[in-house]
């Protein structure tokens, strides 16, 4: 499991807003998406489709209203699988987000791809969309 985090200096509501809003537009944080699709399955548990122009992504995604957690497992996609833990935590009076990583490459061929900095890349957007 790899992990990201950071101090984030705004409220955690709002944080947790982007998180959400991140799973219900994901055309807005991913790029490439050309069509999703998103099914309640149960309460806070959810079935995402997400349709690119190279793949189709099914995602598993459960939200922890009180732990201020999501978990979004793969389902299907072209070459990870595992899951990704998104985790707001009140710590010394900060908001601290962190993002967990448990996916692994499974293709040869994209085994090159470097998880770490893309777990960074993606707490980094979220820092970024929040201090604009």
């Amino acid at each position: 499991m790899i992990c990201s985090s950071m101090v984030i200096s705004v409220p955690k509501e709002k944080v947790w807003n982007i998180l959400l809003d991140k799973i219900f537009h994901p055309d807005k944080y991913i790029p490439g998406i050309e069509e999703f699709e998103i099914k309640e399955r149960d309460t806070n548990e959810y079935i995402r489709y997400l349709y690119t122009e190279t793949d189709d992504v099914i995602e598993l995604i459960i939200v922890d209203e009180e732990q201020f957690m999501i978990t979004s497992t793969l389902v299907k996609h072209s070459f990870l699988k595992g899951k990704l833990i998104q985790t707001i935590k009140e710590q010394d009076n900060k908001v601290l987000l962190v993002f967990e990583q448990d996916r692994q490459i499974t293709i040869p061929e994209f085994e090159g791809i470097d998880m770490q900095l893309a777990l960074d890349a993606a707490l980094e957007q979220i820092h970024t969309i929040l201090t604009e």
